[in-house]
């Protein structure tokens, strides 16, 4: 019914119906046989139908098959990504782009043939648009980032500052959040950009500050970005661990910093000499703070740092990607 409505406009009930249906990787596969898809796309793209992009955004996210056959029609939709486009119309054809994780799919000539670094880079400034159009550009970065060399040429474009300011910005939405430390991961997992991320901004930082949110996706990717980190990069590693040791021996800690005064009035906190108990030394190097196995404070019997890793570890498990909304 669909491909033999010759109206400019299709009735509403029936790509309302459509659009649901290409949710369905089975009914996408039926839908896209023959030249399916390729009578969609030039339906959307000559009439710039919205609705009927869609239907076609459903269609990209199924892997397989149906993924590949828009290898044919990259073009088409990165050429709808520009200033003079309707933004509802932009929006769609992020989404599918976004949607194309395909091995064979050279990213890196796409952004260069169609100049959409730029583009990106711009939409990625607090009100520069709609929070809808921002957030698809955000995964379309996330998605060509999967891509080494992609991932440079964004780095060296200054595309990381821009992402943090958003993220200052979009602080208390999740999915912001999420796609945006999604990219940051992507970044540190190639060798290309990890110096930028690590070194030449406070990414690490931010990730740092988010590895105990309370949205369980955004600390799982967080704890993936900040093991890499750790792995690479002595300084960062310390902070890390620093960090993951404070917050499960947090009401420990705070327990030993309000211990009472002894029998002279004076701390328990402080030793002979008035120094801190705790000290201005690193507290991982402080070996007389950790728990015995058997639940008691003793230097002999202390356990290393490293367990605290390994404790969350297990208790948090280690994930690849995380899932799109």
């Amino acid at each position: 019914m669909l491909f033999d409505c010759v109206e400019k406009e299709i009735d509403v009930e029936l790509i309302s119906l459509c659009i649901n249906l290409a949710a369905n990787k089975s009914n996408a596969r039926i839908i896209c046989e023959g030249n399916g898809l390729k009578r969609l796309m030039k339906r959307a793209l000559k009439l710039k139908d919205v609705l009927v992009m869609k239907m076609i955004r459903n269609l990209s996210q199924h892997n397989g098959s149906t993924k590949s056959l828009f290898l044919d029609h990259v073009g088409d939709l990165a050429a709808q990504i520009s200033e003079e486009e309707a933004e509802e119309f932009v929006i769609e054809s992020l989404g599918t782009l976004a949607n194309l994780t395909i091995p064979d799919l050279d990213w890196q000539l796409v952004l260069k043939e169609f100049n959409l670094v730029p583009y990106l880079k711009d939409r990625l400034k607090p009100g520069s648009a709609e929070d809808d159009l921002i957030l698809e550009v955000v995964i379309m970065i996330g998605t060509v980032s999967m891509d080494d060399s992609c991932a440079a040429m964004l780095a060296k474009s200054g595309i990381i500052p821009a992402l943090i300011e958003l993220l200052n910005a979009q602080q208390e939405d999740d999915e912001f959040v999420c796609q945006i430390v999604y990219v940051f991961y992507q970044m540190v997992f190639h060798k290309a950009t990890r110096d930028v991320i690590v070194k030449d901004t406070q990414a690490p930082a931010y990730l740092i500050d988010l590895m105990h949110d309370s949205n369980t996706e955004i600390r799982k990717v967080c704890d993936n970005t900040l093991d890499i980190i750790a792995e690479y990069d002595e300084e960062w590693g310390k902070k890390i661990q620093n960090e993951k040791f404070r917050w499960y021996n947090g009401q420990w800690l705070e327990m030993v910093e309000n211990r009472p005064l002894d029998e002279a009035g004076e701390p328990f906190l402080f030793g002979e000499d008035g120094e801190s108990f705790i000290g201005e030394r690193d507290i991982m190097e402080r070996p007389d703070l950790f728990y015995s196995p058997d639940g008691i404070t003793s230097t002999d019997g202390a356990i290393s740092p490293e367990f605290y890793t390994d404790l969350q570890d297990g208790e948090l498990g280690q994930s690849g990607y995380m899932s799109r909304y």
